[in-house]
């Protein structure tokens, strides 16, 4: 993912060695030498590539694979996402999470950020239990309602910031009606120096919710915020999000599922947009990042009627991977 070391926008180099020191890159290149003692694997005529970053997912929704398929976004969340959580014991949760992470590295995620909706801290404490010991690197964004926002700077300071492996996001959703609870949640991300990361857009009847306004007015625009779907941005959304270099998370396959629409991807590339690709949890059905990619460019190829519209596979491959690492600041 270097071009300064290989060839067109990939940087792609043939026959090229990877040299490993203490589980990270030391070095790309061809005919690199091999230190005393270094343990050699042959990968000849195969790829090497850099592991998926999936920018947004919901791991508990292991347990819900291929429910109310029927539903849209409403729907689903009424019948299937709330019925379940709520009901779901730290025991069980740390079960969920743990075959949805694995399910996830399986498919070749190296790098997952979960967003988590507001839980009691001793299933929290099963949550990161689960997540830390699949050995994903996993960035864990944590909603509170505000009687209980004190959490998310107990989890962060308790659960997550021992572990090397680990870091924290806020979470919320942005919506006028709720702007004092969005503003308290920037306000945490801010003191604790994170992200915040707020589902947006994810149907055109959320326009009612003026979720875009809502985030300019409590100052949040900016590199430190993560933006979900955000399917129905307006054009005017769009040059905000530009100007303000706001992170956008897209999950083709679970849009689809649920009926929400189709990211307007190409009008973000052209902009610059910084964006990476997400499973969402339950509504992804699978963990399949290459299916992601697949459908991530075959979408807008559909709507356009174009096959020279962005992504093109080089453009995918790099969402996937460098791309989803800017997004959540860690390139």
């Amino acid at each position: 993912m270097d071009p300064a070391l290989g060839d067109g926008p990939l940087g792609t180099v043939e026959g090229a060695d990877v040299l490993m020191r203490d589980g990270a890159i030391a070095a790309v290149g061809k005919r690199l030498p091999a230190p005393p003692g270094t343990h050699v694997i042959d990968t000849a005529g195969q790829l090497v590539m850099p592991g998926f970053v999936d920018v947004h997912t919901h791991l508990w929704q292991s347990s819900l694979r291929g429910g109310c398929a029927d539903r849209d976004l409403f729907g689903w969340l009424a019948d299937c996402n709330r019925a379940t959580f709520s009901r779901i014991t730290p025991a069980d949760m740390y079960r969920f999470v743990r075959l949805g992470a694995l399910d996830s590295i399986q498919s070749g995620v190296t790098t997952l950020v979960d967003w988590v909706d507001a839980l009691p801290y001793d299933t929290t404490v099963q949550y990161v239990r689960a997540l830390a010991g699949t050995g994903v690197r996993f960035t864990y964004a944590m909603f509170q309602a505000e009687r209980d926002a004190s959490l998310i700077t107990r989890t962060k300071r308790e659960l997550i910031d021992p572990l090397p492996l680990a870091s924290a996001q806020v979470a919320t959703h942005a919506a006028g009606a709720i702007k004092g609870l969005n503003r308290l949640h920037w306000e945490i991300a801010r003191d604790l120096g994170v992200m915040l990361n707020s589902h947006v857009l994810e149907r055109s009847e959320q326009h009612a919710d003026d979720p875009i306004g809502t985030l300019a007015d409590i100052g949040a625009l900016g590199p430190r915020l993560l933006m979900n779907h955000a399917i129905h941005l307006t054009d005017d959304a769009i040059a905000a999000v530009a100007a303000h270099d706001v992170r956008v998370a897209h999950c083709p396959l679970s849009n689809m599922r649920l009926a929400s629409g189709v990211m307007r991807l190409p009008d973000l590339g052209r902009r610059g947009v910084k964006a990476g690709l997400g499973q969402d949890g339950g509504t992804n059905d699978s963990s399949d990042f290459f299916a992601l990619m697949k459908a991530t460019i075959g979408l807008q190829r559909a709507r356009s009627l174009e096959t020279s519209v962005f992504p093109q596979v080089h453009d995918v491959l790099r969402l996937a991977t460098l791309g989803g690492a800017e997004a959540i600041g860690m390139a």
